[in-house]
């Protein structure tokens, strides 16, 4: 009986080894500032913090700064674009620039790096076509005509002031 008790002490301790090296090591990636508007080709800055544990802002360690990698990947096309984050402000406050190059539905994930386990959650966006290039030309031919137009009026001047 005795015996029994020892093994079952000893097991329930490696157990509880094994599950406490697990704990710990994860954090919260909640955005803070998502634009209204995201146009497909131009830059937009996203800002998110990062929460230890789900509630404390962090940096990581002096030794080992956590250094975020957003992964971006369109709905439909499943292209996949890397991004990196840098620490702005306060502390545990971090912004990427990015630029989707196609419209449509893209999931962002955040894995704040070196945080081994993370609860991110993946942001679906609505990036929207980028507007079609305007031509401006009628803009030239009204510059064009004014200048003929006062060139003209100057030369007239000068002909009837003589």
């Amino acid at each position: 009986m005795r015996r029994l008790l020892i093994f079952i002490c000893l097991v329930g301790l490696q157990f509880g080894l094994l599950s406490s090296s697990k704990a710990g090591g994860w954090a919260t990636t909640p955005i803070s500032n998502l634009p209204d508007t995201i146009v497909a080709g131009q830059i937009f800055q996203l800002k998110f913090s990062v929460l230890q544990h789900g509630t404390k802002p962090t940096n990581g360690l002096p030794a080992n700064p956590i250094r975020p990698e957003l992964t971006v990947r369109h709905v439909a096309s499943q292209q996949v674009k890397t991004f990196y984050a840098q620490q702005v402000g306060d502390v545990g406050h971090f912004q990427s620039s990015l630029q989707l190059p196609v419209a449509g539905e893209w999931e962002i994930s955040i894995l704040p790096l070196p945080f081994g386990n993370s609860e991110g959650e993946v942001y679906r966006i609505t990036v929207q076509e980028a507007p079609p290039a305007t031509d401006n030309w009628w803009y030239m031919g009204l510059a064009a005509g004014g200048l003929g137009l006062a060139v003209g009026m100057g030369w007239l001047i000068k002909r009837i002031s003589h």
